[in-house]
């Protein structure tokens, strides 16, 4: 009985403090709000990237693709939870990328502590075009 009381006050606890977390607004999800914040989150993480001219951001803002400046790889920023992910995505190193309805893209890595991505860019033809352009990465 004291080990069921015990259970039940640490999983009490533990709820009070995600409540206070959630309700002082410690608990947002991140967003991009733009390709200029993508590009700069970018160089910060990858410091061998330098942000080209040509990007594209998610419909959902959780996630943007930019081209490098010298046009031999691509800048991937991703929201996930509180933070931001980055890969550089060099030659070679998408294994696959498919279109679904929606313009959204799902990447393929050939990385398996990456596997893979989906990107919502809500266009078709932007869809399209940023998929050709990592099949051939």
């Amino acid at each position: 009985m004291t080990t069921l009381l015990i259970l039940i006050g640490a999983f009490a606890a533990v709820s009070a403090l995600v409540g206070i977390n959630v309700w002082i607004g410690g608990w947002s999800t991140s967003r991009i709000d733009s390709i200029e914040d993508a590009g700069r989150v970018l160089t910060q993480d990858l410091l061998i990237f330098e942000p080209g001219v040509t990007g594209v951001l998610a419909a959902d803002g959780l996630a943007a693709l930019i081209e490098s400046k010298d046009g031999k790889s691509v800048g991937y920023l991703s929201a996930r939870g509180d933070t931001f992910v980055s890969r550089l995505i060099e030659p070679g190193s998408v294994a696959r990328a498919d279109l679904r309805d929606g313009g959204v893209i799902m990447l393929h890595f050939k990385d398996f502590t990456f596997p893979s991505a989906r990107i919502t860019l809500g266009d078709d033809n932007a869809a399209r075009e940023w998929a050709a352009r990592l099949s051939t990465e």
